[in-house]
């Protein structure tokens, strides 16, 4: 079946968009002077090019579907074998709507996927960061096989059953169910939320992942006559997830784990194991507990979990030396014997994705196996033999999907912003190449080493003005947010720090120096990195490293000694702040985006009173608020109100004790936005704020 389309043809698609007049962060007038005008115009170009997200793949049909931001606007692509892609939905404003979820029939015939609401939030109060009167809902949307799109039902997390004929999914706790198609209805409501709906290779029962806050539950649902109550699996006093069924059926695998005290000692205790279930018998038991030390505490991210081979054994991530590996368990038949794991890929690296091939014979994975700052998708045959890469030198994978018999990624390049690509036997087909705006050149990011104080082996990416600038320059340090990310010498997959990329060489092409660093607490160099000692509200530990970073560029000929900036947001607005306000002499300037400034928690359930009293005092030290009288720098504060992860209050106290101590900021709201810009219109404001504020602060900051 094939998916109908009337809306823009393939060569309309891949035309270059500039953000349309509305979308400028202020309207243009007597007061802007041709050198802002150019900067508008240049970084809306930027931000404008294609960016892919959300890759989605048929199981049995060579078809992938993914959303395309254009110039702020989302939209759904779809591409059979690779092919030139044609776009399914009809979305013309840059007004936040985003979509997401994306989920393909089996045979490729019907597409699901939500619009409006927010991924990390979903069942909040939908955002509506372009201040809609009506304001905006959650919706599942169906594209049919004739082009036409429906209306499932209000939710998210759409799940087609391996037939087709059934699309599952949530709103809060209830569970629907329905003709794929077809309008759903509700079939299950319970305390919590729904957070995850897996099925059964019969499309008989849903496994379906419960969180009630202080544990999580797994419960089974049965697809017959009538509304029965759900099936609970043995629950604990733990969160149980990720359930993978059995090739048969018969059995269903996941994760029971349990968080730490803070105070815990690290590498001691056992904080997780592999369960399994009997469905026919209902009893339940354990196949392996993780062990003392490296990996005795589950992490994974999000996106791997759990699966089976077909010769029985359980694939599942383990950090058990010291680096994120994917490990095989023997499933065996008999509760007395315990196997132990063996794990596939290489060590001294670290997984992003995995999933096993269309015939199940190989293991396809993305991995940053022999170079820690580039990922690749590589292969692996099950019945032994080394691994093979899938892709090349000249490009980040880290995405993988079917795409029937062939795999999918998602792929990005130093000037190619994410694209998705089919890897076939034959070759790779890459269904549409973002190229850059006229007039721009990215340059490649340099890697270079830094050593922290304490010895850590601290990487980051270097941005040079073009040759020829005068120097010496002004410069810049960006540090990312989570904290467990990755910053890389090429546009990221994610989308926040795709714009980050952006903003990174667009500043180096006005002619400063920047430096993006892979402090500790990211990912990408192992547990003991991921993991380092006080990190964080436990001290800060990684302030050290992105002081380092700025003794680094201080020390630089080409770099001006006096005009040194900051820039990041979330954590990296956190660590901006700490940066300024513990270390106003080496940092000139800073802007802060949403970022955290006061750390102390007042609950620390399970520690005694004293404990409590040295954790809140420890917190409060590792606050960039602690320093406060120490801040001189000018910072420029950027927040949407509407923030959902770093409450809004942060940047309101920082701005209020600021004030009371005259130190110079500048601060900006953005009414309705939440974390991650929903707009891309508000991504140029900020960033163009960014760009004014700095070359205020630190006069002849760039080159015209």
């Amino acid at each position: 079946m094939t998916i109908r389309s009337s809306l823009l043809g393939a060569s309309a698609l891949l035309a270059a968009t500039i953000l349309p007049a509305h979308a400028a962060p202020d309207s243009p007038g007597s007061n802007v002077s041709s050198s802002e005008s150019g900067d508008r115009a240049r970084l809306a170009a930027l931000l404008a090019m294609p960016y892919a997200s959300g890759l989605a793949g048929a199981a049995r049909a060579p078809r992938l579907a993914w959303v395309e931001r254009r110039g702020g606007v989302r939209n759904i692509l779809v591409s059979d074998d690779g092919a030139a892609p044609r776009r399914v939905t009809a979305y013309t404003k840059d007004d936040g709507t985003d979509l997401w979820g994306l989920a393909l029939s089996p045979d490729g015939g019907m597409l699901a996927f939500v619009e409006g609401g927010d991924p990390e939030y979903p069942d909040d109060t939908p955002p509506n960061a372009g201040n809609a009167p009506a304001g905006s809902r959650q919706m599942v949307r169906v594209v049919l096989p004739d082009g036409r799109i429906v209306t499932a039902g209000e939710g998210h997390a759409p799940a087609f059953s391996p037939d087709g004929r059934k699309l599952a999914f949530v709103r809060g706790g209830a569970l629907l169910v329905g003709r794929a198609g077809g309008p759903a209805r509700v079939v299950m409501t319970m305390a919590g939320t729904i957070s995850a709906l897996h099925w059964s290779p019969d499309g008989t029962r849903l496994a379906i992942e419960i969180d009630r806050g202080s544990h999580a539950l797994i419960a089974l649902w049965r697809d017959g006559p009538g509304d029965a109550a759900p099936t609970f699996l043995p629950a604990a006093m733990a969160h149980d997830q990720l359930p993978a069924f059995s090739p048969d059926g018969r059995s269903i695998a996941f994760v029971r784990a349990r968080t730490p005290l803070l105070a815990a000692e690290r590498g001691k205790g056992r904080f997780w194991s592999l369960q399994a279930y009997d469905i026919e018998t209902g009893t339940e038991r354990t196949l392996w507990t993780a062990p003392e030390g490296a990996g005795s505490r589950f992490w994974a991210p999000e996106g791997i979990g759990l699966a089976w081979t077909r010769d029985g054994r359980l694939l599942f991530p383990w950090e058990g030396s010291g680096w994120l590996r994917l490990c095989a368990l023997p499933v065996a038949s008999t509760p007395a014997a315990r196997p132990t794991p063996a794990c596939l890929t290489p060590d001294g690296a670290e997984i992003a994705s995995y999933r096993l091939s269309a015939d199940g014979t190989h293991l396809l994975y993305t991995a940053n196996a022999g170079d820690p700052d580039h990922w690749r998708a590589w292969s692996l045959p099950l019945d032994g033999g080394p691994a093979r890469a899938l892709t090349g030198e000249d490009e980040q994978v880290m995405d993988l999907a079917p795409a029937g018999p062939a795999i999918a990624v998602m792929a990005t390049g130093i000037a190619q912003p994410a694209h998705p690509e089919v890897l076939q036997a034959t070759g790779r087909r890459v269904p549409a190449v973002p190229t850059p705006p006229a007039g721009f050149a990215f340059q490649t990011p340099a890697i270079v080493h830094i050593h922290s104080a304490d010895g850590y082996d601290i990487h980051g990416q270097l941005f040079l003005p073009p040759a020829g600038t005068p120097g010496p320059h002004p410069a810049l340090i960006f540090v990312h947010g989570g904290p467990k990310r990755q910053m890389l010498p090429a546009f990221n997959a994610m989308g926040y720090y795709s714009n980050a990329y952006i903003m990174n060489q667009a500043m180096a092409a006005r002619g400063y120096v920047v430096l993006s660093v892979n402090y500790r607490s990211g990912t990408g160099y192992g547990l003991a990195f991921r993991d380092a000692p006080a990190i964080g509200r436990a001290g800060a530990s990684e302030y050290g490293d992105v002081r380092a970073a700025g003794l680094y560029l201080r020390a630089r000929p080409d770099v001006s000694a006096g005009r040194i900036g900051i820039w990041g947001g979330s954590w990296g607005g956190y660590l901006t702040a700490l940066a300024l306000a513990r270390d106003s002499g080496l940092f000139a300037a800073g802007a802060d985006f949403h970022g955290v400034h006061d750390l102390t928690d007042p609950d620390h359930p399970g520690l005694s009173p004293d404990e409590k009293r040295q954790t809140r005092e420890l917190e409060w030290r590792s606050s960039p608020v602690a320093d406060i009288a120490h801040w001189r720098a000018p910072v420029l504060l950027v927040h949407g109100d509407d923030d959902r992860t770093v409450a809004f209050e942060q940047s309101t106290l920082l701005a209020r004790m600021l004030a009371a101590r005259d130190v110079p900021f500048e601060d900006h709201a953005l009414p309705g936005e939440r974390h991650a810009f929903l707009r891309t219109q508000d991504w140029l404001r900020a960033y163009l704020w960014t760009m004014r504020f700095l070359d205020t602060r630190m006069p002849d900051g760039h080159t015209p």
